[in-house]
């Protein structure tokens, strides 16, 4: 009675199947004109050759295929795989799987982090949508990372200071592509008669270098460029007084329904939010 190990040997590897250019594309997801191609650059040659000259190959080639497939997903070139799979010996295999481990990593962050830019807009969205033009009403926030960027030169231009912040977060490493805000100082608030200075923000929750804090708001919803109309700060800051409550804290504002909603900049629907506080009897 022949051996367990004659069996395996004999049984199935003496199985061995031969695949055709055919057989091997569809089970590898490579083009027949790529791996025509590869064979001619010496990248990965069939292991046998027919007669007719047809390209077979054995199943033991599958896994050099998958890691080809998996290394050009990557963004490595074909001369660098080539050259990999000339010379390759167990300390480059792992010396390669580490540097490639190491883009994977990277770029699921940075596919995380889109999901939840997209996740941003989306709810930032939804909220705007179940408000209504002139509407005045108190919210609890929580805390809120955010990058707040640098104070714009004194003589920028509206465009120019929201560019200059743009600059300043993407050389800090931010993503640009978090949604934008704009705060106003505590003392501009209560000194109505001046012109209130605007500091844009990222809600950047990776990369923050403050926190929006958490508490009661005032908040005032609206059409169009809703910081640039003074009477909706003058109708909240009433508002605030009706309600007993005193400012606390800055002002923020956002556009919950912008350019990548709507297709008018008169259709754009934002809020403006007061932090406040119960007024003191003895104030």
């Amino acid at each position: 009675m022949s051996s367990p190990a004659k069996n395996f040997s004999g049984g199935f590897m003496g199985q061995k199947k031969n695949l055709s250019i055919l057989e091997y594309s569809r089970l590898t997801g490579i083009k027949r004109d790529n791996l025509r191609f590869y064979d001619r650059i010496g990248l990965l040659k069939p292991e046998i050759r027919g007669e007719n000259g047809y390209r077979y190959y054995t199943r033991r080639q599958l896994s050099s295929a998958y890691l080809i497939s998996g290394l050009r997903l990557l963004g490595v070139g074909l001369e660098d795989i080539r050259h990999y799979s000339a010379e390759r010996t167990p300390e480059k295999m792992l010396g390669l799987f580490a540097e490639q481990e190491a883009k994977i990593q990277a770029e699921i962050k940075k596919l995380q982090e889109t999901s939840e830019i997209l996740k941003l807009y989306a709810d930032m969205a939804r909220e705007g949508l179940r408000h209504t033009e002139g509407e005045l009403t108190l919210e609890q926030r929580e805390a809120e990372p955010i990058f707040l960027c640098p104070l714009p030169p004194a003589s920028s231009s509206e465009d120019e200071a929201e560019i200059y912040a743009y600059e300043t977060a993407g050389e800090q490493g931010v993503n640009l592509g978090y949604p934008m805000g704009v705060k106003i100082a505590m003392k501009d608030l209560i000194c109505p008669g001046e012109s209130p200075v605007y500091q844009y923000y990222l809600k950047a929750k990776t990369t923050p270098n403050t926190v929006k804090p958490a508490g009661l708001y005032a908040v005032a919803y609206g059409r169009s460029n809703l910081l640039e109309a003074m009477d909706v700060f003058e109708r909240l800051i009433q508002f605030i007084e009706d309600q007993g409550l005193v400012i606390a804290g800055d002002a923020y504002g956002e556009f919950l329904l912008d350019d990548l909603a709507v297709q008018e900049p008169a259709q754009q629907f934002g809020r403006i939010e007061i932090h406040v506080r119960q007024a003191d009897p003895s104030e």
